[in-house]
């Protein structure tokens, strides 16, 4: 049976219907919807065309072995809290800088997220009076934020038996015998709580963790002889939800956001600074089975601001228990919680329709 085509989508979001098992095995339909806005550079928001997708899996950066996400897989059946993505591009504030400052900040009204990186330009590692550390940086240009700039990374001094930071598998500055790094490149991201200089660096970087790297992999829950002869297929009894959550802790909120919260982007553009506020918006989502309606309670569980492209995009998701015959359930409705602001949906009208037209949006 198809379950797609039960969702009845009455928003300008893409919505797409993923059959699966929860953690305790029961068979749900998950409903995942995404809002798409363009924010331009003086914070104006307008729904952006195309839309992005739903995505069912993960998108690398690259076909590297080891690369990083650019986008994490949608297709997850719960994710708690909401997670904070930042994807872009360090911009220099001056021709001749060496470093830059980028922060993230996003005000909720009861406590805010705020994190700074600092992004170098090209430096190597050098011998210190104690250990190591990186030399003097050289004349910044844009930098990618990603984490192969940062610390982290596979030593295979020994391809038989290679030594990861499993933190970030994709970064560089990762040796077992540190003294092997003497003039490689250094990581050029550093999160300035725990610099390189420091006995214990840190991987740093604002995209998301992949679901093999450390705290997630942490989060899946234990897998053991036990598992596998009493509850395998299910996930483990001590699985976290929060394995779903793609974002680096510090950019993950307990308390959803609504989507309508100020943010304030630092360094990640050429003008310097971009703040914008979204309008608010969210969808409402309703199932019917053998005539009787419900409503199912969502909340934001994904923000993802891409600084270079100019979007935001908003994620959702419910799960619908299906019935035992799955023919009972007869649709999914999704529609917005309040009307869209009325340029907005002229906005809309015109990009579909073409220029002077109207139309009216849930």
């Amino acid at each position: 049976m198809d379950l797609s085509r039960l969702c009845q989508n009455r928003t300008p979001m893409d919505v797409r219907c993923v059959p699966m098992d929860d953690r305790t095995g029961r068979e749900v339909l998950v409903v995942i919807a995404k809002m798409t806005w363009r924010v331009g550079p003086n914070g104006a928001a307008t729904i952006a065309r195309p839309i992005a997708p739903v995505r069912i899996f993960d998108v690398p950066r690259s076909d590297a072995r080891y690369a990083s996400l650019r986008h994490a897989s949608d297709a997850v059946d719960e994710k708690p809290g909401t997670d904070v993505l930042l994807l872009g591009t360090a911009y220099p504030s001056r021709p001749d800088a060496t470093k830059q400052s980028v922060s993230l900040r996003v005000e909720t009204g009861r406590t805010s997220l705020h994190k700074v990186l600092t992004v170098h330009g090209p430096r190597v590692w050098q011998q210190a009076m104690v250990g190591l550390t990186p030399g003097p940086s050289g004349k910044m240009g844009p930098t990618p934020l990603v984490y192969e700039l940062a610390f982290g990374g596979v030593d295979a001094t020994d391809p038989e038996v290679p030594v990861s930071d499993y933190r970030n598998l994709s970064g560089t500055g990762f040796h077992e015998r540190r003294a092997g790094l003497v003039g490689r490149p250094a990581p050029v991201i550093e999160d300035p709580r725990l610099p390189l200089s420091s006995r214990a660096p840190a991987p740093a970087g604002f995209g998301p963790i992949p679901q093999h790297w450390a705290p997630r992999s942490e989060r899946a829950g234990t897998h053991d002889e036990a598992w596998r002869r009493e509850r395998a297929p299910l996930r483990p009894l001590d699985f976290d939800p929060r394995h779903n959550s793609c974002a680096p802790d510090d950019q993950w909120l307990e308390t959803p956001l609504v989507g309508d919260e100020a943010v304030e982007v630092l360094g990640a553009t050429p003008e310097g600074a971009w703040r914008f506020r979204l309008p608010r918006y969210a969808p409402m989502f309703h199932s019917t089975v053998r005539g009787r309606s419900f409503e199912h309670p969502t909340h934001l569980d994904t923000f993802c601001i891409d600084a270079d492209a100019r979007t935001v995009e908003l994620v959702w998701r419910v799960r619908v228990a299906l019935p035992r015959k799955t023919e009972h359930l007869e649709k999914v409705v999704i529609f917005g919680s309040e009307p869209l602001p009325h340029h907005i949906v002229a906005q809309l009208a015109a990009s579909v329709f073409g220029e002077g037209s109207t139309a009216e949006a849930s």
